[in-house]
């Protein structure tokens, strides 16, 4: 009888293994951490990635992404699939690289820009934040090309999604690891063509911050395990979730142009300083901060089935 009651409980606890695999995010299991049993959704595999193969798809992947920033992008060196993870890195150079007409600069990254693009959906991805900090930002994002030939004012040139920026703090404030942005940005027409025509709304403008913001305080270290972060976007509204948990929610004013999912280890203060222009890298002596890299266990891209 006490053997009958221990293959019972085994028979139970493997049982109850099962059910928490069902519930985890698996090729069988294809829904949002934050989805109801009211809702129906479709895989959009030209944007969504397990990374369970040896290296990255990059037919799926764009392998040479725009530089933008105060590093360069080298995907050769600083992508690479182990394990069923993708991991990113940000190196520092013995000595600085030349990319066009921007500043030489001695770091180099990852960065995986799908070529596929979409809007509206749900947008989620686990990953594990990098070690460093502060110093560099592991990000989430969506964005769109700037079509300058839209000359009609206020219309919307460029709209970017941040999903989520970990750790973009630029100090050693205790708490500040725990900082994450879920921000929107756009640029719109002023009724002018070309470069001189953009008007920019940047969150961190003190006019455009109720509508575009959301600075959220984690309860958790982002460096220290994997997380799920999402975002919901419609016509109407744009929804953030962290770990399958509402944080944020804003109108959808300018965030209708088709889009790129990307994923990115981009620098920041004290390694990097923003200008008019951008990121350019600051004068940092010798440092042992790098190499430092970020984790990405999948990426997935739902569409809303009614």
């Amino acid at each position: 009888m006490r053997q009958l009651m221990i293959l019972f409980l085994a028979m139970v606890m493997q049982f109850n293994i099962g059910m928490l695999n069902l519930v985890a995010q698996t090729s069988k299991n294809n829904v949002p951490l934050s989805s109801t049993q009211a809702d129906h959704w479709k895989i959009r595999w030209d944007r969504s990635d397990d990374f369970n193969g040896n290296e990255v798809d990059w037919k799926k992947w764009n392998e040479s992404p725009e530089n933008f920033g105060a590093w360069v992008w080298d995907n050769e060196n600083n992508v690479s699939i182990s394990g069923g993870v993708l991991k990113l890195m940000m190196r520092r150079l013995s000595s600085p690289v030349a990319e066009g007409n921007r500043t030489p600069t001695p770091y180099t990254s990852g960065m995986l820009k799908s070529h596929a693009t979409g809007t509206y959906g749900y947008y989620e991805a686990r990953m594990k934040g990098a070690p460093l900090f502060p110093g560099v930002c592991p990000s989430f994002w969506l964005y769109s090309k700037i079509d300058d030939s839209i000359i009609a004012k206020d219309e919307t040139r460029y709209s970017e999604v941040d999903i989520v920026e970990l750790t973009q703090r630029g100090d050693r404030v205790a708490g500040n690891e725990r900082i994450a942005d879920c921000n929107l940005h756009a640029i719109l027409s002023n009724g002018s063509p070309g470069i001189q025509g953009r008007e920019w709304h940047r969150p961190n403008d003190e006019r455009y911050r109720a509508e575009q913001a959301n600075e959220v305080r984690l309860q958790f270290d982002p460096r220290l395990d994997f997380h799920t972060y999402g975002c919901e976007i419609t016509p109407d509204t744009i929804t953030w979730y962290i770990d399958g948990k509402k944080i944020g929610h804003k109108p959808n004013l300018y965030w209708h142009r088709e889009m790129n999912v990307a994923i990115s280890l981009g620098l920041r203060p004290p390694y990097a300083t923003y200008t008019a222009k951008g990121f350019v890298p600051s004068i940092v002596e010798g440092t042992d901060e790098f190499p430092t890299e970020m984790e990405i266990d999948y990426v997935r891209v739902w569409d809303r089935v009614k």
